[in-house]
């Protein structure tokens, strides 16, 4: 029988440490950044003929900081570009998700696909605004109000949460790594079939 946990969340929320939990519970993670990373690459000709040749590495890849100067400082140009890759992303995880069983799909941005309806539970990470600074200072290196930038352009997501279904079980991460391992087991204990 599929089991499909959705686990989403802000920056610097926890989600990658919650994955990990989830991950050693036998579920097979699907890391949505990760396939559109993939997809970027399958995107690439398409994305140099739409925003220009420039975004092109001299390898023919894509350069995601070249590309993301001209995407994230336009909203059109942003949403053209998720026209183009989103798509090819989706169809990589319908794929990983046809291939596995117990699966638990990692996306800050699960609550703007269509695959969060095939989740039989929404796991959303949350953790305090002064917390999530110090991770992002300690792990990508980023001042104040760059992090902050990041969070406030998630906000909308939190919108979008399923009203009903499928069920959605806040995890409030407050940095102690054990007591969140013991929270997501406890969810997959009493929340999924085993």
């Amino acid at each position: 029988m599929m089991t499909i946990v959705g686990l989403t969340g802000g920056y610097c929320s926890g989600k990658n440490e919650a994955a990990v939990t989830f991950a050693h519970e036998g579920f097979t993670l699907i890391d949505v950044d990760a396939l559109g990373h993939k997809a970027l690459a399958a995107c690439a000709e398409k994305l140099a003929r739409t925003f220009g040749p420039g975004i092109l590495q001299p390898d023919g890849k894509v350069n995601r900081k070249a590309l993301g100067e001209i995407v994230f400082s336009n909203r059109e140009k942003l949403q053209l570009h998720e026209s183009i890759v989103h798509p090819v992303m989706l169809r990589f995880l319908d794929e990983e998700i046809q291939a596995h069983e117990r699966i638990c799909i990692h996306a800050a941005l699960l609550y703007r696909f269509p695959q969060t309806n095939l989740c039989d539970l929404i796991v959303e990470m949350k953790a305090s605004i002064w917390l999530r600074i110090k991770r992002g200072m300690a792990r990508d290196g980023l001042g104040i109000a760059d992090i902050l930038r990041r969070i406030s352009k998630q906000r909308y997501l939190w919108k979008l949460r399923p009203k009903e279904k499928p069920p959605v079980v806040i995890i409030e991460n407050d940095g102690n790594l054990q007591a969140l391992e013991a929270q997501v087991k406890m969810i997959i204990a009493s929340r999924l079939p085993s």
